[in-house]
């Protein structure tokens, strides 16, 4: 009985035994590449925990789950159903740390990313340096060799990088002309290197004794000594010195002011003048004086040059009567600085042309080599000024100095003293008669016994009468310097001579009127491009109201033809004239276009100037032809 019930249990248990239920793990990684994950998967028994291990590749690390819980890369997960379970891994991110030397960036471009993440393990990026103005790249340093630029880099771990950058270098070459040398302080340096782009360096030029500073030429052009250069560029500068006793062959004046400017035409400036008079001219030492500015259209035309040296015309006024240039004595002088006259000489041919005639006085000039606070100021002609004087124009105490001028365009000064004319005045309806000499007060006694005399000259000139030679103009003029007035202006067509300004004349009571001296002149010589003073041919100064009528007698029009014969007859003797100007000045004019270059550029305008020539000789070539073709014409038409 007690077998039968142990085999009854038996039974019971065994029927009682049931299949175990199991439930699928399913595991995986992402990226593929980025790690092992154990176990694999596999089938486990309900209720059974998991333990999970996730392991990262070289370059990746564990980043978190997904399908179970767990921060750490060791999990564990409880098989109650089937399970899916990634492990997820990220690259390895490096810092990549770039700084520069010097001045310029670093643009970063990502060729090939190693995830979605900029810079993760495996990133290649390509740096491209990228210096400011001024500046080049020079190297990398740090993590990264070698210059060339751009340039990739894989990033693969953390690296630092540095960007060398270094100011440009340039040479700053310097020349000597003439005897002296060149003293180099750096100002300012761009970098610690002197000479790097940027840098500032004081120059200062030093003449051996004898010797004298002129200027800086090539890449820096000034007449300041010492200048400063910045070094942005290759550079080569010249200084020029010259020695004063063989510079351009013409005396040299030297005006000293302490480096007050001269700006104005109304108050002078006081200084020192001396002359170095070369081998033909005497010296002067230094002498004291006073200077300004003068002129009309040439003052405003002398901001042709640089602002650190304009080419204006001046007056000088010494205290005492002095000699220049072999140049009787006297206090006044003035500075021509031929600004519309690029061929330098029609004030100077002129006055030999008019030497030739029966005036009474020419004024005298010569050329020199001006030099205002030992900066050079070119090619001037320093002459008399028109002025009463014992060795100018000799009227003494009684005598009257006039010009026929006009009270247009500002012409006319607070300060001057004129008077209209009955039959001038009102055919030109701005022409005044300017007295220059003597000093005298509106409707004085002085002024209006000339006053009235011109009036009276007038009368007779445009009288029933007037070819009479007793009671006609003839009683009031003296002839010869009648026509030799008119036919150096009509020779010249001298541009103003018409009727507008410049026209002298003087006068001493109880004797005849003289016209001149002769003035003015550099709009002369086809010197002219706004009227018919431009053309060799035709009539200029016949047409002046008083010369017009003087033509209607035979007598006057005879006189000005057979002395037009005596200036025709030295025509070869005036041409060759102007060629010795021309030589003499051929080192002058160099050095005087050197400091005004415009004046020899056919594309740049220079008042009233009507033909361009890109060089000196082209201008003396047009005033030559320009007088040989007008003395043809007068000589048919006169």
């Amino acid at each position: 009985m007690k077998k039968f019930f142990s085999f009854l249990f038996f039974l019971a248990i065994i029927s009682c035994s049931k299949d175990p239920i199991l439930y699928t793990l399913t595991t995986s990684t992402n990226p593929t590449e980025g790690g092992a994950l154990l176990p694999s998967s596999a089938q486990f028994e309900e209720g059974e925990t998991v333990v999970l291990n996730a392991t990262p590749t070289e370059e990746y690390v564990f980043f978190s789950w997904a399908g179970v819980s767990g921060e750490n890369s060791t999990t564990s997960i409880v098989m109650n159903s089937d399970k899916s379970v990634v492990a997820l891994f990220v690259k390895k991110q490096y810092s990549l740390e770039i700084s520069v030397e010097g001045d310029g960036e670093v643009t970063e471009k990502i060729i090939k990313a190693g995830s979605s993440t900029d810079y993760n393990s495996g990133t290649i990026v390509e740096l491209s340096a990228n210096p400011v103005s001024e500046w080049v790249f020079v190297e990398w340093k740090g993590d990264l060799s070698g210059s060339e630029n751009p340039t990739q880099i894989t990033i693969n771990k953390p690296k630092k990088i540095i960007a060398v950058f270094q100011k440009k270098q340039y040479p700053l070459n310097i020349e000597i002309e003439g005897e002296g040398s060149v003293e180099e302080k750096v100002i300012k340096p761009g970098v610690p290197n002197s000479y790097n782009s940027g840098t500032v360096v004081s120059v200062k030029a030093i003449p051996q004794n004898g010797w004298s500073f002129l200027k800086w030429s090539g890449d820096v052009s000034s007449l300041e000594n010492p200048i400063e250069i910045t070094v942005n560029m290759s550079k080569n500068i010249r200084a020029e010195f010259f020695n004063p006793l063989d510079f351009t062959g013409l005396p040299i004046l030297y005006v000293d002011t302490q480096g007050s400017e001269i700006n104005s035409k109304d108050d002078y400036v006081e200084g020192s003048v001396s002359i170095i008079g070369s081998n033909d001219f005497p010296d002067l030492s230094s002498t004291e004086m006073k200077i300004k500015g003068r002129g009309n259209s040439t003052w405003w035309q002398g901001g042709i040059g640089r602002p650190d040296n304009m080419k204006r015309p001046y007056q000088i006024k010494f205290g005492d009567k002095t000699k220049v240039l072999n140049m009787p004595k006297d206090k006044k002088w003035v500075l021509l600085a031929e600004i519309s006259d690029i061929s330098l000489i029609r004030n100077k041919i002129v006055r030999e042309i008019a030497n030739m005639g029966s005036f009474d006085y020419v004024p005298q000039s010569e050329y020199t080599e001006l030099f205002i606070n030992n900066k050079h100021a070119g090619t001037y002609l320093i002459g008399q000024k028109v002025e009463e004087s014992k060795n100018r124009v000799n009227i003494g105490d009684d005598g009257y100095l006039v010009e026929i001028d006009t009270d247009a365009h500002g012409r006319i000064e607070e300060d001057d003293v004129y008077f209209r004319s009955n039959v001038w005045s009102s055919h030109y309806k701005d022409g005044v008669f300017n007295i220059k000499e003597p000093s005298l007060d509106f409707d004085s006694e002085k002024f209006n016994l000339i006053k009235g005399h011109i009036n009276s000259f007038e009368d007779a000139l445009f009288g029933d009468n007037f070819k009479d030679p007793d009671i006609g103009y003839r009683s009031f003029i003296d002839l010869p310097s009648f026509i030799d007035w008119f036919l150096v202006n009509e020779i010249s067509k001298n541009q103003d001579a018409a009727s507008f300004s410049s026209i002298y004349f003087n006068y001493i009571p109880g004797e005849k009127i003289k016209m001149g001296p002769i003035w003015d002149f550099d709009l002369a010589f086809g010197n002219v491009n706004y009227s018919n003073a431009e053309n060799p041919e035709g009539f200029w100064i016949k047409d002046n109201l008083w010369y017009k009528k003087m033509f209607e007698d035979p007598y006057f029009k005879q006189m000005v033809q057979e002395r037009f014969d005596y200036y025709n007859n030295n025509l070869s003797l005036i041409l060759s004239k102007i060629s010795g100007f021309e030589t003499y000045l051929s080192k002058s004019q160099k050095k005087n276009f050197e400091l005004y270059p415009s004046l020899l550029d056919p594309n740049s305008e220079v008042w009233p100037v009507p033909a361009r020539f890109d060089n000196h000789h082209g201008y003396v070539e047009y005033l030559k032809t320009w007088l040989d073709t007008r003395m043809e014409w007068l000589k048919t038409w006169l």
